[in-house]
């Protein structure tokens, strides 16, 4: 014996399952070919094995080597034929064979058999010539050596590909098969059993070949960049799928109009792939696949930023497949949205060959993006929102695929602003060495009289701490995100001296505002304990007519010149001659009191006696002075008096009167 046969060949080779069970396959046959003399088995693809899961395979030698296992091979199920090589077996020899099937007690056995190698003959294989059509890409003609009383079963898949595709037997010529349906610039495999009229059944060897090229067909995805530091614009492209390539060699023209301030010019680019350089103020771009069979389509692509809606609120959450993109449509959202972009490379390394980008249904407002990425790199994600005349956007978030703690920490400035307070600014952590989402920053202080912490807010370059004066601190400070803390920073700082005049000026003007606070209070408080306490006379405002306002008006008002000599006199004293005198003529009333009738009597006895104003009386001057002038009238009417009672605090006395006199 020369080896072992292969798992795989000699399961099919020698049974099938029937109802759960190994048993004899009556159509299986084997037979040498080839110059070789391998043994190839085949059996008929109607019997064949049902269970999935693993077989292994086991036999031994009966005859050279009694007892002796020879081989034990795991194989799955599906295949209808199998070869084995001629080394694998012993001519002559005989082999006990079983099969354990997919099952957790390996001592299960499914069947078993004996064979000899003795039983099996020679037979030369059917040989395929394969003839490609030159009218036609996908036109394939197949032919084959007809032997007599035979027939043929023909199939045929795509290179790389698990099922076949079995041809009608009708449709088969004695000795060639057309085919008129196959793709353009594809790799097929056909294979044709020869079944004899005794039952003998005969698997050629698979006849690969490739279908003629043609013009590309699809369309291009087209997308560009602008890199905020680089003058241009970098078009990028996809190559077309072979299949839609249909050539090896396939060549792009991209097509541009750009726009300034003096209109608008055209131009062209003939490139291999997959990107070009064109000017920034590019508007529309163009690119056309061609080979050397035809031309494709089109591909069309605006870059105008006409103020479309552009999409909101963009998260990214990494996940163990990739990075999963989550967006909200925009609250503006027109109809005639076409489709949402999502582009990302790396935050840290963007470039026209790291740029990667895939297109979304506007319908949907998630996807889930599968790369090459790594853990703790940080990924930038953009996203945009492509129009017929324009694009919106972009909206733009960093995500992790595996977020982990920062490498350093934040880089840390100390300022000092009086005695009692202390700036601490910082800066932020490069976002190659965040290694993730910063969540917080945590600021440790320490000195010889008290240690603390305190969170700070990512949003915050700065923070004020209380010191103590004439004190020597420790600082350190990290950064978090939602793997953990990393690395700190270290620094120590001394605080400055107290100011002593400062310390001293400080509490006596508190002191100093307290006190007036507090007389203030005690003035308004004093008041009113002594209006209480002491008579209304003791604390009352009297008018004073001397020093009164007034007094001094009515000099220069234009005002009866006997009245405001009359003030001068009673009031400030001046030194005047004598002053007109009013005799008054005192009427005797009669002791009985006067009833209305007898009171309106006496005064139409009086006014009727005169034709004066009511109550006049003739003002008769006593000699000429100071007011001794032609403007002073000689009699006036006399004004009707009301009297609260108020003006007998202030009226002269007789004491006054006879002063003046």
């Amino acid at each position: 014996m020369e080896g072992a046969l292969p798992a795989s060949l000699l399961l099919l080779l020698s049974m099938i399952l029937d109802s759960g069970a190994l048993v004899a396959a009556p159509a299986l046959h084997c037979f040498l070919q080839g110059p070789r003399e391998d043994m190839n088995c085949t059996w008929s693809p109607e019997r064949e094995l049902i269970m999935d899961g693993t077989y292994t395979l086991h036999f031994r030698s009966m005859k050279y080597t009694p007892g002796t296992l020879v081989a034990k091979v795991p194989f799955l199920h599906g295949q209808h034929w199998v070869l084995v090589p001629r080394r694998n077996w012993t001519h002559s020899d005989q082999y006990h064979v079983w099969v354990e099937g997919p099952a957790n007690d390996s001592n299960m056995s499914l069947g078993c058999w004996n064979m000899s190698t003795e039983d099996i003959e020679k037979w030369n294989l059917l040989e395929l010539n394969v003839t490609l059509s030159d009218a036609s890409s996908s036109e394939v003609i197949v032919t084959w050596k007809h032997y007599k009383q035979s027939r043929v079963q023909l199939r045929y898949r795509e290179l790389g590909t698990k099922n076949w595709t079995w041809v009608n037997e009708e449709d088969i010529e004695p000795n060639c098969y057309e085919f008129t349906h196959l793709e353009a610039f594809t790799e097929y495999e056909v294979q044709i059993l020869h079944i004899l009229q005794n039952g003998k059944r005969e698997w050629s060897l698979p006849a690969v070949f490739q279908t003629h090229a043609a013009a590309p067909v699809g369309l291009v995805d087209l997308w560009w960049y602008l890199d905020k530091g680089h003058p241009n614009l970098t078009v990028l492209w996809k190559a077309l799928e072979p299949k839609a390539a249909r050539d090896h060699n396939v060549t792009y023209t991209v097509s541009y109009r750009k726009g300034d301030a003096h209109g608008s010019s055209s131009g062209s680019i003939e490139a291999s792939c997959c990107n070009t350089i064109l000017p920034h103020n590019v508007e529309h771009i163009d690119i056309l696949p061609a080979n050397s069979q035809g031309k494709g389509q089109t591909t069309s692509l605006s870059l105008q930023h006409n103020g479309f809606p552009p999409p909101e609120e963009v998260k990214v959450q990494g996940t163990l497949g990739g990075l999963h993109v989550s967006w909200m449509p925009s609250r503006r959202l027109l109809p005639d949205m076409q489709e949402y972009v999502v582009q990302w490379s790396e935050a840290t390394n963007r470039s026209a060959t790291t740029i990667r980008w895939v297109r979304v249904a506007p319908t949907n407002h998630s996807v889930m993006l599968t790369d090459n990425f790594q853990s703790q790199v940080p990924y930038l994600i953009s996203l945009y929102g492509l129009y017929p005349d324009g694009y919106a956007g972009p909206v733009s978030a960093v995500g992790y695929v595996e977020e982990g703690v920062p490498s350093v920490g934040p880089n840390i400035t100390v300022q000092s602003v009086s005695q009692t307070k202390m700036l601490v600014l910082w800066d932020d952590i490069p976002l190659q060495q965040q290694r993730g989402i910063i969540t917080h920053y945590t600021i440790y202080t320490r000195s010889n009289e008290s240690q603390r912490s305190e969170n700070v807010s990512v949003r915050k370059n700065s923070n004020l701490l209380d010191i103590h004066p004439s004190t020597r601190y420790e600082l350190w400070m990290s950064a978090s995100t939602s793997a953990g803390e990393g690395k700190t920073s270290y620094t120590t700082f001394m605080t400055p001296d107290a100011d002593p005049l400062l310390v001293m000026l400080v509490p006596s003007v508190l002191f100093f505002i307290f006190l007036c606070v507090l007389v203030f209070c005690f003035c308004c408080r004093i008041w009113d304990i002594i209006h209480s306490i002491l008579p209304e006379w003791c604390w009352q405002s009297i008018p004073d007519p001397v020093h009164s306002k007034i007094t001094g008006q009515s000099l220069f008002k234009d005002m009866d010149v006997s009245q405001d000599a009359f003030l001068q006199c009673l009031y400030l004293s001046l030194d005047v001659p004598d002053h007109p005198l009013i005799i008054v003529e005192e009427v005797s009333v009669p002791e009985a009191s006067l009833t209305g009738s007898t009171y309106g009597s006496l005064r139409d006895k009086r006014c009727g006696e005169s034709q004066e104003p009511l109550c006049q009386v003739e003002l008769t001057p006593c000699s000429t002075g100071l007011l001794d002038t032609p403007d002073v009238p000689v009699a006036w009417p006399l004004q009707p008096y009301s009297s609260s009672g108020y003006e007998k605090h202030f009226m002269p006395t007789a004491e006054d009167l006879r002063r003046c006199t």
